[in-house]
């Protein structure tokens, strides 16, 4: 079964164009990409199933969903960090084996210099931010297709950025090459496969006043597992 719809090849050139300004207007396997992006960006257990059923869908077609984001991806590049960031994560859970060439190599783009005075969210750090989520949908694409797991040991043979790196060890660890990514390691930097990934579950603080039941006080519920894209300092402390 295919997803691709060939009758895009034969659109004349205003729609062409018009599919330039529109990227999921590009074939059917575009729309429905579209469709997953939204629905990951809708709160609530209905767009948590939308997206679990689209994701289905594109799965019986996974060749032409992969064409279709590279599509996509290629058009954006260089803007829309939280496009390409939503993009890349749909990847990770429609992807198989051939996603993963590709995820490489988004996760091992080149960044862009830091600048001084820029601050938070310059444009190495938008660019860290996609590398990152590159780097998680690659783990998830081996997590289903072990065959891949490879793929992880060549990001962390490539010494990406220290931020980069540290999330390349700790997909490693998760997909059970921990002693492979030790051998691979210098010394100083063996200190990444200590790295522990906590569920948001298992955090949980008492709260410190002592008259909490007497205004009604509860603490804070977890929120979903995956919260859309943002950008902090984090990426910058990490690098010095």
């Amino acid at each position: 079964m295919t997803c691709q719809d060939r009758t895009a090849r034969t659109e004349s050139d205003s729609l062409a164009a018009s599919a330039a300004s529109r990227p999921f207007d590009r074939s059917a396997t575009a729309w429905l990409v579209g469709q997953a992006v939204r629905y990951l960006n809708t709160a609530g257990k209905e767009g948590e199933y939308e997206y679990g059923r689209v994701v289905e869908v594109l799965r019986r077609c996974s060749a032409d969903a992969l064409e279709a984001v590279a599509g996509i991806s290629a058009q954006v590049q260089g803007g829309d960090t939280p496009l390409r960031w939503n993009l890349l994560y749909v990847v990770g859970d429609v992807g198989d084996e051939r996603a993963a060439g590709f995820l490489l190599k988004a996760a091992l783009a080149s960044l862009p210099e830091r600048k001084e005075g820029e601050g938070c969210e310059s444009e190495r750090d938008m660019e860290m931010l996609v590398s990152t989520g590159a780097i998680d949908s690659l783990r998830r694409v081996a997590t289903r297709h072990p065959q891949v797991a490879d793929h992880v040991l060549k990001l962390v043979a490539a010494r990406p950025a220290r931020p980069l790196l540290i999330e390349a060890v700790k997909a490693a660890v998760d997909l059970g090459l921990g002693e492979k990514v030790h051998a691979l390691l210098p010394e100083e930097d063996r200190w990444m496969l200590d790295i522990r990934r906590a569920r948001p579950q298992e955090l949980f603080a008492e709260p410190e006043r002592e008259d909490g039941k007497e205004r009604g006080f509860t603490p804070p519920k977890s929120g979903p597992l995956y919260t859309a894209p943002s950008v902090g300092c984090c990426a910058q402390r990490c690098e010095e």
